[in-house]
């Protein structure tokens, strides 16, 4: 293998390759023995191309352009065709075409053109239809029509309608018979009984949404062909009984089959349509049905013997058969990963839409009387050798207060290149759209376009997403730009903390839902400077804009859920939206938004420019006319890939000469690439493992490395750590003495065993030092720190003489400390500043990423990334040449302060330090307090003497160390010094 930075690695998959190959086929459909479904046709204009699979296999697009198979029915569409065979002719179908919205019949193997069969409405959005159902026998399509009444987005209304085949109606609205009143604000297309006496439907209006609560409606046919005796025989909109029913079906006995998740997950029921009597088929803790984002949408369907097949799963979905008299569920075997929401039946046939890691989606036919299944059409082609695809994970992070958070993982990976042994790459973390959605476990090329040249994904199914039942959904109740951020940021920490990727090199992008994570991430305190940059591809970045007339009808109310009702918490709106927090916003930023998108319109996008401007944030804002909400033009979406490799090459630091370079109109300064964890004992300044937060009830241990502890202060300490709710062991050592030599507690060994005894105890949490004095150089010698190792990462929190400990837990560990104040120091329990930010900072880090004083000032000004360590300036002197010390400052962010050291004590350690190569390669420099160590003046001229001419930026006045208050300052973790604003800004919060 050849080494080449990440990044930078050549690769086959260009971004025409990745936007042009094959494309996801939709809305999948049986017309006799024919399969047929609607096709992406990037190079046609974006256009969906209908597509015909005849018994013999041929393939065959059955319209041509400029006909668009596509609806714009609640904006998102719906199944914009249907088809029926017949004895003669061949079969007839009907379909949307998107410039007119108008609906067609067409005779393919007839020889015409197709006809238009529903007139044109110039008010608003015009006339729209979808979800039919072709009844030759009526004369009649039957659909969901939804009408625009005024110009208002969210003048509208929808019923379903009965369309003439003849065209009577092509050109007079009124030949259009309404089926049903417009009492409910959304339906879906009406599904008829198999003696067509019957039709069910699905109901729901605003404020909920569709994965809220609706309601399964059931009406008897006249032979007129009414809609009589209308009836909720399933469902609930409000209320604790809400539930959502996402999808019915009739069965042959008469029954309908409806996925509904009233026990928590969507699952399977049969309901009795004369009494409303329902049955659970298969209870499991899957779902079997998804998001309700587009009508007509098939997790199931019932084969003539009454056997349903159905789609199921967590996380992603595979196919099975149930026999509903029994509720056996039988998988059917196969190397596909998701199955799309979109199957059919025909007899005992069933026909859906499958992928997997390695494979896009194709058609695959199962023959349940043999069992077997296999690829029928749209079979998949290798756009590259299959050795430049990623080979993806599924994994489960620990998010904050230890809630699960799933995602998918892909490395990067190449046929022949490696990255350098001493680099980490770089990732980009991917917060999908919805937010009520997920992401499946499949084949993207657009990911595999940037991990065959060594950028890492990771695909983040945030709290709020579908897939894992009802109580994961409901995170995001109220909580949107809190949970999504929260959970994206704990995944890339994680990532980062592991070793998996670079710390200084992350990045976030995603489009709709998944746009406005990304700008929230970048201006919201919860992801504290994490992401080195972002990609937002059409966003909302504006929540009160978005809540009141800046979208569609669909989403106008979605907002109450995920936020709450803008009356009531307007508050809420504000503190939340990205467009006003611009100023937060540092990091370099791709904006891509399409001019005709009236989902998440450009208003939005540039509202949050204008607040931008003048602040000097590199960035770029590529607009793409003709385009909606979904990219699908082929040159938009190379423009897209290209623009967003360009700026990650120029925040990463690679070189990208395949792409053109995107004008982020400032100089952007490239994140330089965090070294691989160095072997213990090295020491080199790369990050360290963060241990977790603690929580209430969490039992700590406090040890004696160095003198033994006043009583009084200390049990002053250990009443404010019980006060937290923290269970508190102070081990033996803490009271004693040493028998000759009273500045030590006890003599090396008993010290060292009691530091031991606390870290390896699985019911401890974090170890406190509690006090200073001398004597933890003289112990490291007797620790056993392999046992620590094995033991695992713990919280460690000490200063002074706990500098040494700092020092040999970061080389022998790796494992991140707190420097802060420690229970037995007098100002612990008196201060309220020092015991408020230990407090925040072990608790609720998230909230204490950004450290400042009011007296913090630049003596040396700049700007600098690297790695926290230091201590005490003393100690770290000590330590020079000792087993296992700290080679050197190189990367690093070092953080000094001392006690009782005058100016020319401090001027032969900093000289020490210097003389040894100690400081070479130092990143920046924080200076804390002097205490006792004579006029500061003094001890500044020292600083300026002994530390100006380094050529990095020094910080002087932050309030860490034995001055009162002290802060609390995370020690290996990468972060951002700013000299001239007074900051030191941690990437991500010091705990986990």
């Amino acid at each position: 293998m050849t080494t080449a930075p990440y990044g930078s690695w050549p690769s086959p998959l260009t971004a025409a390759l990745a936007a042009t190959h094959d494309g996801r086929p939709e809305y999948l459909d049986a017309v006799g023995d024919e399969v047929w479904w609607t096709a992406p046709r990037p190079r046609e204009g974006g256009r969906r191309a209908l597509v015909r699979l005849r018994p013999d296999g041929t393939e065959e697009s059955v319209l041509p352009p400029p006909w668009n198979v596509r609806n714009r029915v609640i904006e998102y569409g719906g199944r914009p065709w249907a088809g029926v065979p017949r004895a003669t002719g061949g079969p007839l179908i009907v379909f949307t075409h998107f410039a007119d919205q108008r609906l067609y019949a067409y005779e393919p193997d007839g020889g015409g053109e197709p006809r238009p069969l529903t007139p044109v409405s110039a008010v608003g959005g015009g006339l729209r239809w979808c979800d039919a159902v072709v009844l030759p026998e009526r004369g009649e399509v039957w659909c969901v029509l939804e009408e625009f009444t005024g110009q208002a987005p969210t003048d509208v209304r929808r019923v379903l309608a009965a369309v003439p085949l003849d065209g009577s109606a092509a050109a007079d609205r009124s030949a259009v018979r309404e089926l049903t009143d417009d009492r409910h604000r959304f339906v879906t297309g009406p599904r008829l009984s198999p003696d067509g006496r019957q039709a069910a439907w699905i109901a729901w209006d605003h404020p909920q949404m569709p994965w809220d609560g609706t309601e399964l409606r059931v009406a008897d046919v006249t032979g007129e062909g009414r809609l009589a005796g209308v009836t909720t025989v399933l469902g609930a909109q409000t209320g604790s009984e809400a539930e959502s029913v996402a999808q019915a079906e009739w069965l042959p006995d008469g029954t309908l089959v409806a996925a509904t998740d009233r026990s928590g997950w969507w699952n399977l029921h049969r309901v009795d349509p004369a009494t409303a009597v329902t049955t659970e088929l298969c209870p499991l803790p899957e779902e079997f049905a998804d998001a309700l984002w587009k009508v007509g949408l098939r997790w199931f369907a019932v084969l003539g013997s009454g056997l349903v097949a159905t789609l199921h799963g967590t996380g992603g979905t595979r196919l099975g058969v149930l026999d509903p008299a029994t509720g056996e569920l039988a998988d059917v075997p196969g190397p596909w990963s998701n199955w799309a929401a979109a199957l059919a039946a025909a007899g005992e046939r069933v026909f859906g839409l499958a992928a997997s890691p390695v494979t896009g989606y194709e058609v695959v036919e199962l023959d349940t009387a043999t069992g077997y299944a296999r690829v029928a059409g749209n079979a998949h082609r290798d756009a590259v050798g299959p050795d430049f695809l990623p080979r993806p994970v599924s994994r489960t992070f620990a998010g904050p207060g230890g809630r699960e958070v799933h995602a998918h993982v892909y490395p990067p990976r190449h046929p022949e290149l490696t990255g350098p042994e001493d680099e980490l790459p770089p990732y980009v973390i991917w917060a999908h759209g919805g937010p009520t959605g997920h992401v499946p476990l499949v084949l993207d090329l657009e990911i595999a376009y940037f991990t065959s040249r060594g950028i890492g994904v990771a695909e983040v199914n945030y709290g709020g997403s579908t897939g894992y039942g009802r109580a994961y959904r409901e995170r995001l109740r109220e909580q949107w730009g809190v949970v999504d951020v929260e959970d994206c940021a704990a995944v890339a920490r994680a990532l980062a903390d592991e070793g998996t990727a670079d710390p200084a090199r992350l990045a976030i992008r995603g489009g709709s839902a998944g746009g406005w994570t990304t700008a929230a991430s970048l201006t919201s305190p919860l992801a504290g400077g994490l992401y080195a940059c972002g990609t937002i591809v059409y966003p909302i970045l504006d929540l009160a804009g978005w809540a009141t007339d800046e979208t569609h009808d669909f989403e106008s109310r979605y907002l109450e859920s995920l936020v709450g009702p803008l009356a009531e918490v307007p508050e809420r709106y504000r503190d939340r939206s990205p467009v006003h927090h611009a100023d937060r916003i540092t990091a370099p930023f791709l904006l891509l938004q399409g001019l005709d998108d009236v989902i998440c319109p450009p208003v939005q996008s540039e509202r949050f420019l204008a607040a931008l401007a003048g602040r000097g944030v590199p960035h770029a804002y590529l607009t793409f006319e003709g385009e909606g909400h979904g990219f699908r033009r082929a040159d938009t979406l190379i423009r897209a890939l290209e623009a967003e490799l360009s700026l990650y090459a120029q925040t990463f630091g690679f070189a990208a000469p395949d792409v053109p370079a995107v004008d982020l109109g400032a100089p952007v300064p490239p994140a330089a690439a965090t070294a691989r964890p160095a072997a213990p004992g090295t020491g080199s300044a790369a990050a360290l493992v963060r241990p977790r937060r603690l929580r209430t009830g969490d039992r700590v241990a406090v040890v004696a490395p160095s003198g033994g502890f006043p009583r009084k202060e200390l049990d002053a300490g250990v009443e404010v750590l019980r006060g937290w709710g923290l269970d508190v062991v102070v081990h033996p050592t803490a009271y004693g003495e040493h028998d000759t030599l009273s500045y030590l507690a006890a003599d090396d060994a008993a010290r060292a065993r009691d530091f031991e005894r606390a870290w390896c105890d699985p019911e401890v949490a974090a170890v406190f030092s509690g006090r200073g004095g001398y004597g933890a150089h003289r112990m490291l010698d007797h620790v056993d720190w392999a046992a620590l190792r094995a033991a695992g990462p713990k919280v460690y929190v000490g200063f002074s003489d706990a500098t040494a400990l700092h020092e040999a837990i970061a080389t022998h560990l790796g494992v991140a400390t707190l420097h802060g104040p420690m229970p037995a120091w007098a100002p612990f329990a008196a201060d309220d500043t020092t015991r408020e930010h230990l407090r925040r900072t072990l608790f609720e880090p998230a909230a204490v990423q950004r450290l400042t004083s009011p007296g913090a000032r630049a003596l040396v000004p700049g700007r600098a990334r690297g790695v926290t360590l230091g201590g005490c300036v003393s100690l770290l002197a000590a330590g020079l040449g000792t087993p296992g010390a700290r080679a050197g400052a190189a990367g690093g962010i070092l953080l000094i302060e001392d006690v009782e050291e005058g100016d020319y004590r401090l001027d032969r350690i900093l000289t020490q330090l210097r003389r040894s190569g100690w400081l070479t390669g130092v990143a920046g420099v924080v200076c804390g307090t002097w205490e006792d160590s004579g006029p500061y003046e003094a001890v500044r001229a020292v600083l300026a003497d002994r530390l100006g001419d380094l050529g990095v930026p020094v910080l002087e006045g932050l309030d860490f160390g034995h001055g009162v208050p002290a802060l609390t300052v995370p020690l290996g973790l990468p972060a951002v010094l700013d000299a001239d604003a007074g900051t030191l800004t941690l990437d991500a919060p010091g705990l986990a």
